[in-house]
């Protein structure tokens, strides 16, 4: 292969690959640095759990609270975290704080649209 095709395919799959990334849906570590920088003060193992839930590791955070699951894969308007991040259920979460960016919230629905994948490769 000539030179010139070979570095035209290169550009091509690396446009390719930057494409992809940019549509791929967020995984537990996108959603879970939020938690830890806004949610984990309370949802934690170590700050005890707030009403059971944590949200410092994925299989807690699938758990849900002493009143069940708060995140349902595939339907964020059916989470009720999502309603507690929005403040369409009360408490607001985060509790006596400001809320959440847009943008954060809508990274979190995604993730949760998505089905809630772990990795990437559990998408």
């Amino acid at each position: 292969m000539p030179a010139r095709t070979s570095f035209m395919v290169a550009a091509l799959l690396a446009a390719f690959a930057a494409h992809a990334d940019e549509t791929a849906p967020p995984v537990w570590a996108d959603v879970s640095a939020i938690f830890v920088e806004r949610c984990t003060m309370c949802h934690s193992a170590v700050a005890g759990a707030s009403r059971g839930l944590r949200l410092d590791d994925y299989d807690a955070a699938l758990t849900g609270s002493e009143r069940g699951p708060v995140l349902l894969p595939g339907d964020a308007t059916g989470s009720e975290l999502m309603r507690r991040l929005r403040g369409e259920s009360t408490p607001r979460m985060p509790f006596l704080s400001r809320p959440l960016p847009d943008d954060e919230i809508a990274l979190i629905e995604e993730w949760i649209v998505a089905g809630m994948p772990m990795d990437d490769a559990s998408r």
